[in-house]
């Protein structure tokens, strides 16, 4: 529940964090063990390399002087004081019936201190396992009891008799103080210490190296998310680049892409909702020029030939005749004109009315062409007589197409240059081109990028909807138009499917 009210980029930083913290730990706690380990052994093979040398130190001297089991306290009182100062360690000697004997300590000495003997179930314990080192804890001390052997070839010092391979001699008392060990307790603790220490420096150093690749991950991220808020601002969003083929490649590349679309889907539904408008405005403006043209025009038509059929004879004068008479004339041609923009309007928003039929495309331009044939238009067909150009489309949309093209080279005219239109008919691979070429004064460039669109005109009459209707048929036939101007004339070009 909590991961679902922070970020993306909070989430992965603490998972990163938990994780490393978590391996951290593991590692710590069995890094620690392990000293611990290994500290316990080795203060354990040390005490036994200790023990055995004190062991081996006072054998070598019973072997090599002519001892007795009577006066033990005389052959280790001159010894034993060296040997526990060359190991550093506290030794006891008793006698093998487990009686004090001597002692390497002289406070213990001198203080005449009494020593408890060995109890009977430890010394016993040393007899059944004669090779065996007993321990036991005193206070702050600890120790270990073992007995200790002559050799065979060593003869006692009173007597004759040679003594027994190996016979029993005393009891070794290794003592030992706690305080040497808790000071390796402590450094092991100083160790144990400083290893939490590195790691905690290495977990803040993860901290801030997952921080800066979270960064660095999460940059494309953030890109993309400011990106696309402004997809629904007017700005256009420019494409994210990322070096890495990787999945943030790969998601950065759709993005990509999704805004290619999506620019060209919104320029679509501009485009639509913008020809929506006009058709229906220009259905609407057909609809009220038309109404009041026609009764217009047959009143004035009336008045005229009233008038000249007598009603005027003999009341008006001959120059007032002829003011009602151009009146009329110019009445009548602008009621003409008026009603040629009202159908140029019911043109445009009856588009999607068709009447597809199959008709042959070449002569069907050579009829339309023809009509111009008295304004220098001509017509070339470089498709072979025999074979077939069959298409299937509405005529009078193609005659609407190339009417407004030819009319419009025809009004691009320079001045003193005959003006000339060549009307082109080829066959490619997949559909016809359709070409009308002038040598007219060309399209300025200022305007190039407009002349599809609604309303827009260079001419002093029409409504601008020539080229946008040219446009709306040939896409809707799946064509595709495109111009090329320059200062020695204009090119148009447009592609009519075959015969499906």
């Amino acid at each position: 529940m909590f991961f679902k009210k922070i970020t993306l980029r909070l989430q992965i930083f603490l998972s990163m964090i938990a994780l490393v913290t978590f391996a951290l730990l593991i590692v710590s706690i069995i890094n620690i063990k392990q000293i611990k380990k290994e500290t316990t052994q080795y203060n354990i093979e040390r005490l036994a390399r200790k023990d055995r040398a004190v062991a081996k130190s006072i054998e070598s001297i019973i072997n090599i002087t002519p001892q007795n089991h009577v006066d033990l306290q005389t052959t280790f009182k001159p010894i034993l004081k060296d040997v526990g100062y060359i190991h550093n360690l506290k030794i006891n000697i008793y006698n093998l019936d487990g009686k004090f004997v001597w002692s390497s300590d002289s406070t213990l000495l001198k203080d005449s201190i009494i020593v408890s003997p060995i109890s009977k179930n430890i010394l016993d314990s040393c007899f059944v396992a004669p090779d065996k080192k007993i321990k036991y804890e005193k206070g702050q001390y600890f120790g270990t009891y073992r007995i200790l052997y002559q050799d065979k070839d060593q003869k006692p010092l009173f007597s004759s008799s040679p003594i027994i391979t190996n016979e029993p001699f005393c009891v070794l008392d290794v003592i030992y103080d706690k305080s040497t060990q808790e000071d390796i307790i402590i450094k092991t603790n100083q160790q144990i210490k400083k290893i939490i220490q590195i790691y905690i420096l290495l977990l803040l150093f993860a901290s801030v190296f997952a921080y800066l690749l979270l960064q660095q991950i999460t940059r494309p991220l953030r890109s993309i998310s400011r990106h696309l808020s402004l997809a629904h601002s007017e700005k256009k969003s420019k494409p994210l680049t990322w070096p890495v083929k990787d999945e943030i490649g790969h998601l950065i590349e759709d993005y990509n892409k999704l805004m290619v679309e999506l620019e060209l889907r919104t320029k679509q539904l501009i485009k639509s909702e913008k020809e929506g408008a006009w058709k229906k405005m220009a259905k609407q403006i057909a609809h009220e020029i038309k109404n009041p043209l026609t009764p217009m025009r047959l009143n004035v038509q009336y008045l005229l030939k009233s008038f000249n059929d007598g009603d005027g004879v003999g009341l008006y004068s001959d120059a007032w005749k002829e003011k009602l008479n151009s009146f009329s004339n110019t009445m009548i041609q602008q009621i003409d004109t008026l009603t040629k923009i009202a159908n140029s309007f019911s043109d445009f928003a009856n588009l999607n009315i068709q009447s597809e039929e199959t008709f042959c495309l070449k002569e069907e331009i050579e009829r339309i062409v023809h009509l111009f044939k008295n304004n220098n238009v001509q017509f070339k067909s470089t498709i072979n007589p025999n074979d077939s150009t069959n298409t299937v489309m509405d005529k009078s949309h193609l005659t609407r197409v190339l009417n407004n093209l030819i009319k419009n080279s025809l009004q691009a005219e320079k001045k003193d240059v005959p003006i000339e239109v060549l009307v082109q008919l080829k066959k490619m691979p997949a559909d016809y081109m359709v070409t009308v070429k002038d040598n007219g004064s060309g399209i300025p460039k200022e305007i190039q990028a407009k002349i599809f669109e609604p309303n827009f005109t260079t001419k002093n009459s029409g409504m601008g909807l020539g080229l946008a209707m040219v446009k709306k048929i040939i896409n809707d036939r799946k064509g595709k138009i495109n111009y090329r101007t320059s200062s020695s004339g204009t090119t148009f070009e447009f592609t009519i499917p075959f015969k499906k």
